[in-house]
């Protein structure tokens, strides 16, 4: 081995030297595509991490307010039954509410009023 080597001297030598040269090229951009990996890491990492930290602030928001309005809604309700029976409504007249009612035809399913039963609700005015 050493003596054929030793044959093809300066042929041999200059491609020792390109290949040398590749690697030091190779290990150098193996450097820089390692810190552009982990750069790029880090990035995507810390906007995962805000993304997240956001929601979960405005799911407690979001659930903070979402009670308020039903705790409201109970105290109403309970505050038009003191002293009375829940209203009933018929075709044209509701019974056990204090203030001036009329029963009001509300379609049952909101989406097509058209085509959708009726029932009658109590609307009181004051």
């Amino acid at each position: 081995n050493l003596s054929l080597s030793k044959t093809f001297g300066p042929y041999d030598k200059a491609r020792r030297r390109i290949k040398k040269k590749k690697r030091k090229k190779m290990k150098h951009e193996m450097r820089n595509i390692n810190r552009r990996c982990i750069s790029l890491l880090f990035v995507l990492f810390s906007l995962v991490l805000g993304n997240c930290v956001v929601q979960a602030s405005r799911a407690r928001a979001i659930a903070d307010t979402a009670s308020l309005p039903s705790q409201v809604h109970l105290l109403n309700l309970r505050r038009h039954m003191i002293g009375s029976t829940a209203p009933t409504c018929t075709y044209n007249e509701c019974r056990g509410c204090r203030y001036k009612c009329r029963a009001e035809q509300v379609p049952v399913e909101g989406n097509d009023p058209i085509n959708s039963a009726y029932h009658y609700r109590c609307v009181c005015h004051r």
